[in-house]
């Protein structure tokens, strides 16, 4: 199997959705890769995802309004 990282950041950067379903295709299904440990399999599929996505996905306050995203809490307002 070809690695993640064979590819530099900008070139991940640049996959389309097939591409990237591709790759999770051939992660899923790589006995190597069905091996490690679990953790190794979480920075592996990280590093498919392009950084666009990650920032588009992630919530910027994190924990701080983890009830607000859970459970539809009032969320805490940031003071900047």
């Amino acid at each position: 199997m070809t690695s993640l990282n064979d590819r530099s950041q900008s070139d991940t950067n640049e996959l389309s959705i097939e591409e990237l379903n591709a790759k999770w295709d051939a992660l899923e299904n790589d006995p190597e890769f069905q091996k490690k440990p679990f953790w190794q399999r979480i920075v592996e599929i990280g590093k498919v995802v392009p950084a666009e996505e990650w920032d588009k996905q992630l919530p910027r306050d994190f924990a701080r309004n983890g009830e607000h995203y859970m459970y539809g809490a009032p969320r805490d307002d940031e003071e900047e």
